[in-house]
């Protein structure tokens, strides 16, 4: 759908433009960190696996890090510059929380 705009909470994703706004600001994701962003903020308060999220930005497969868990690492990192790039507009948000040793959800009601 063209200009389709999804809303969850403060969080405004633009899916045929990969944009997403934060509080009315723009926030500046690469493609792989917009795809992440999207699928959390789609399933609030579902948790999503470190393989799952990894496979949706890397391809289904697709192995990286050292050891069998090594794509855990690219998952955190991952996720920390997308917080970063949150926190630079809210120093406080908090959307994206995170299961140790399974994954990360997005907050519900956020």
């Amino acid at each position: 759908m063209q200009n389709e705009v999804l809303r969850h909470g403060p969080l405004q994703l633009y899916p045929d433009r990969h944009r997403a706004n934060w509080k009315g600001r723009e926030v500046t994701l690469t493609l792989r960190e917009y795809a992440i962003v999207e699928k959390l903020a789609q399933q609030p308060g579902q948790d999503m696996q470190y393989r799952n999220l990894y496979d949706l930005v890397r391809g289904s497969g697709f192995s990286a890090g050292i050891g069998d868990d090594g794509y855990q690492v690219n998952v955190r990192a991952f996720i920390k510059r997308i917080r970063r790039k949150f926190r630079e507009i809210d120093p406080k948000f908090n959307a994206i929380e995170n299961y140790p040793r399974f994954g990360y959800r997005w907050r519900s009601g956020s």
